[in-house]
């Protein structure tokens, strides 16, 4: 995500909201470190609070992080219309299958997927994969992004896999 954020071919926005019960991790403070030197950009870090997508300015960024055991009402209405605003959300968590699929899952246009469990694995197949190939090609295909220290799978559904759809890390492209 970080990525994302300090590339300059990353993702273009205004401000960052970051909404989470640990807002004082070094990852976050290196990026309110440099975002501080950027003139017209905005940090603002919520413990406990989230606020509802219309009292974010557009153009931002919002990542919620830590959140699973929150409610998630007003986190899914960032999902359902944030992008009316501009907004590019990013939710960030350790266990796949405890992200609420209704407007979470089925509204995220990249998945990114680190090394988990099968079970995770199999939700992430169910809800993404299933009719570009079979589950055997996927984790064969995931374990070949998981080789390398923090390697990750990104899918891409705005993306078919003949185009795009599938990469190792950002950049890579992979066709099953």
């Amino acid at each position: 995500m970080l990525s994302l954020l300090v590339d300059k071919n990353g993702v273009k926005f205004e401000n960052v909201y970051l909404f989470s019960k640990t807002t004082d991790q070094p990852k976050y403070n290196y990026l309110a470190d440099i975002l501080k030197r950027v003139k017209g950009i905005g940090f603002f870090p919520y413990v406990g609070v989230v606020l509802k997508p219309d009292e974010v300015k557009r153009n931002s960024v919002c990542i919620f992080d830590d959140v699973i055991t929150d409610n998630q009402s007003p986190i899914r209405d960032f999902f359902a219309m944030g992008r009316h605003r501009g907004l590019d959300v990013f939710y960030l968590a350790q266990t796949y299958s405890r992200i609420p699929k209704q407007l979470v899952r089925d509204n995220a246009n990249m998945i990114i997927l680190f090394k988990m469990d099968e079970m995770n694995l199999r939700h992430a197949y169910t809800d993404h994969v299933a009719a570009d190939m079979s589950y055997d090609d996927f984790r064969e295909m995931c374990n070949l992004c998981w080789r390398e220290p923090h390697g990750f799978i990104l899918i891409d559904k705005e993306n078919t896999k003949e185009s795009g759809g599938y990469r190792k890390g950002f950049d890579s492209y992979i066709r099953p």
